[in-house]
């Protein structure tokens, strides 16, 4: 029974490890002794800058899901790139509709990137209403994300808020 507690306890120790993301302030893994942990270091979302063919994409981190930036009805891989400003290690991105009930697309896909122009799939998802919520079981370490629907949604895609974790 005492190996089975010294078990659980490593696994613990070791699950916690894996969910601490952030970017380091050196733009490494490799923290030094003065830097902040990870998971304090996420850049601040009022800094990102984003881009991509979905109308209005700054409104997608603004802090406020009254205001959302909203693609045309037919939106099919319709995209939204965030340039973090530095790497960053996360393993979920959340996705808030705002006010719009049906303002998710049938599919969406997060593609990250070390220099904004070759992205690689990490993981896809169907959208959900007022959150989607994508887990990337694999933390994942990159300077650009790019959100893409795959899938046309019931419709307009609203992005009213992109959270990192």
């Amino acid at each position: 029974m005492k190996e089975l507690g010294s078990i659980l306890l490593l696994f613990a120790v070791l699950a916690s490890a894996a969910v601490f993301p952030g970017c380091s302030p050196s733009g490494n893994l490799y923290l030094h002794r003065s830097e902040k942990a990870p998971a304090a270091s996420i850049t601040d979302p009022r800094t990102w800058r984003l881009s991509g063919n979905i109308p209005n994409a700054q409104l997608a981190v603004d802090g406020d899901r009254s205001t959302a930036a909203v693609s045309n009805l037919v939106h099919e891989n319709t995209s939204l790139v965030i340039d973090l400003r530095k790497a960053c290690l996360f393993n979920a991105v959340f996705i808030h509709h705002g006010s719009m009930t049906d303002g998710y697309c049938g599919r969406v896909a997060v593609l990250t990137s070390f220099d904004g122009q070759n992205f690689i799939k990490q993981f896809e998802a169907p959208g959900t209403r007022e959150v989607t919520s994508l887990l990337i079981i694999k933390p994942v370490l990159a300077r650009y994300v790019m959100l893409k629907a795959l899938k046309q949604g019931p419709g307009a895609w609203s992005v009213a808020e992109v959270y990192l974790q």
